[in-house]
């Protein structure tokens, strides 16, 4: 079940809840510990309700390997700039021309 799209919904909702004002409590804590120890990188991961380095390291792992997939990264681009100025953008990228590296100017 961890790898599959819900478990990671699953997991993000729980790391948000401690992101929360007054969020960073012992069972908030544990329970996302508890949803990341289901991850193979994660098994010795102690389920101890503090926010110390091994679960800072997972969460991030989480995130780098799991969650951020291409279309979270391209929905999240959205959310925080718009869509506006993400086609303009592309649309700046595609524009820009790449300097000429052929070797016809040799011969």
């Amino acid at each position: 079940m961890p790898l599959t799209e819900e478990y990671s919904q699953k997991v993000h909702e729980a790391y948000q809840a401690t992101q929360e004002k007054d969020g960073m409590t012992n069972p908030n804590l544990k329970k996302l510990q508890k949803l990341l120890k289901y991850y193979p990188e994660n098994k010795g991961l102690k389920v101890d309700g503090f926010y110390g380095g091994n679960t800072i390291d997972a969460v991030k792992s989480f995130y780098d390997d799991y969650y951020w997939t291409s279309e979270r990264k391209m929905e999240r681009m959205v959310e925080l700039h718009g869509e506006e100025y993400i086609m303009r953008s592309e649309m700046e990228g595609m524009m820009e021309t790449p300097p000429d590296t052929s070797d016809s100017d040799r011969y």
